[in-house]
């Protein structure tokens, strides 16, 4: 079958229903995977999306037909699914999903029985290739035993912290009317924690915002209730729920950089000396602090994919990007067993955790860090040619310290500044990430880049 190339993404497979993601290709996509993957039993789940239910059943159809028995979780957030392939040894998973794309989207991200996530260099080219060889069928719909895992998550999640100790706190949580909302409320409900929860109507129609928390427009109203509550901190879910992004108690963002840089401190006191998986968007403050606690740093190209790939080759027990995705191994908490997932509510937990044993406030945790290293947020450009614009970044600072990770990365040789630049994968697009010691730096080389940019 001939399926759009475009929407084979990065880091899952993503686009329009039903001009390029339709039941036709999810049959299709659901056999290729069934004979990439060769396995006998795959855990299935969904987001609250008409277009992801729309292509459910075809996609089950397709996994069936390709020998695979189908466990079914329903409406669930991501979290749930990866924890449900590593708690109950299902060699593959499908959590069908377009994350916090705009409405009118659906998606599938496919993952192995190790949590690795097929991405355009973890194995969905494979998938892609072996589509041109599949033609639809009818489609019939499937024998599928209905699973759930949500009581055996929060279970687990409760298991590492002391409940108890979170009596008093008050937090709003807003769930995006994304398929979160289920597992956020089954979790905080055996927490002494008051909770408002905004946006738990999965699937909503009409909800307050959309499904991208890092967008503005998104955190306003979160910010009035933790202003007319006098809330200790909110935490705003996307679409399926594996990102949380916070906002403290004065009604103020905060960057998931400052989030990074807390978690891998309360990491390195739980775990000391480990080593630590970062994206190379922002390779200054953090990689400081981890070092300055005894831990190592790996410096690894962004994408949720590319990260879990090398958590699992290398067995590395934590890693965090700077869009709001935390990464967790068995391993870190005494388990045998080398499995990692992603996960947006243990975070939370640990926070909540941390700020009630120091006593402090959300704000007053990411202090010292928001005030040693100034950052300039993700800034996009329009651009075509960015080798071109590499040569103009080598030549202008010349003398710093150059890396090709993920795409070009400038780091003054005197700590004083660091900077990204890298190419969109789907757009005529170039993202810029600075971070300085402090925010004339930042200025300065902001503006010396976008010179070069314009």
């Amino acid at each position: 079958m001939n399926i759009p190339a475009k929407i084979f993404k990065e880091y899952d497979i993503r686009g329009k229903y039903p001009q390029e993601l339709n039941e036709q290709t999810a049959f299709v996509l659901g056999l290729a995977f069934a004979k990439v993957t060769k396995a006998k039993k795959a855990v299935v789940g969904r987001d609250a999306r008409l277009e992801s239910e729309k292509i459910f059943w075809p996609l089950l159809s397709g996994l069936s037909q390709g020998g695979v028995k189908v466990h079914d979780l329903g409406v669930c957030a991501t979290p749930e699914l990866f924890f449900a392939v590593g708690e109950h040894g299902f060699p593959a998973g499908a959590m069908i999903t377009a994350s916090h794309s705009p409405a009118g989207e659906t998606g599938v991200k496919f993952c192995d029985g190790r949590g690795r996530v097929f991405g355009l260099k973890t194995g969905l080219k494979k998938i892609e290739a072996l589509t041109e060889k599949v033609q639809p069928q009818k489609v019939n719909k499937p024998q599928a035993s209905f699973a759930s895992v949500t009581k055996e998550y929060r279970d687990f999640v409760l298991s590492l912290i002391n409940p108890q100790e979170l009596r008093g706190l008050k937090v709003i949580l807003d769930a995006s009317g994304g398929s979160g909302a289920r597992l956020a409320e089954t979790v905080f409900s055996f927490l002494p924690v008051k909770t408002t929860r905004m946006n738990f109507f999965s699937g909503d129609p009409y909800p307050d915002h959309g499904l991208n928390p890092l967008l503005k427009e998104n955190q306003s109203s979160i910010i009035k209730e933790i202003k007319a509550e006098k809330a200790d901190l909110g935490v705003i879910f996307d679409g399926d729920a594996d990102r949380a992004i916070f906002i403290d108690e004065r009604g103020k963002f905060v960057e998931p950089y400052y989030l990074n840089c807390l978690l891998a401190e309360i990491i390195l006191d739980y775990k000391p000396k480990i080593e630590i998986i970062i994206d190379a968007r922002l390779g200054l403050g953090l990689s400081e602090l981890i070092r300055a606690k005894g831990g190592r740093v790996m410096l690894h190209r962004a994408g949720y994919a590319n990260i879990i790939k090398t958590m699992n080759r290398k067995k590395l027990l934590f890693g965090c990007e700077n869009s709001g995705h935390f990464m967790f191994n068995y391993r870190l908490f005494g388990r045998r067993k080398n499995y990692v997932w992603g996960d947006a509510i243990l975070p939370v937990l640990l926070i909540l955790s941390y700020l009630k044993d120091n006593k402090l406030t959300l704000s007053r945790a990411i202090n010292d860090y928001s005030t040693k290293y100034a950052i300039s947020g993700e800034k996009n450009y329009k651009l075509k040619d960015f080798n071109r614009l590499a040569k103009k970044l080598k030549r202008e600072f010349k003398g710093a310290e150059f890396s090709t990770l993920d795409g070009l990365s400038v780091k003054d040789k005197g700590d004083r500044w660091y900077l990204n630049l890298r190419p969109s994968h789907t757009e005529p697009l170039v993202r810029l990430n600075v971070e300085a010691r402090n925010k004339d730096i930042l200025a300065e080389i902001l503006i010396k880049t976008e010179k070069l940019i314009k």
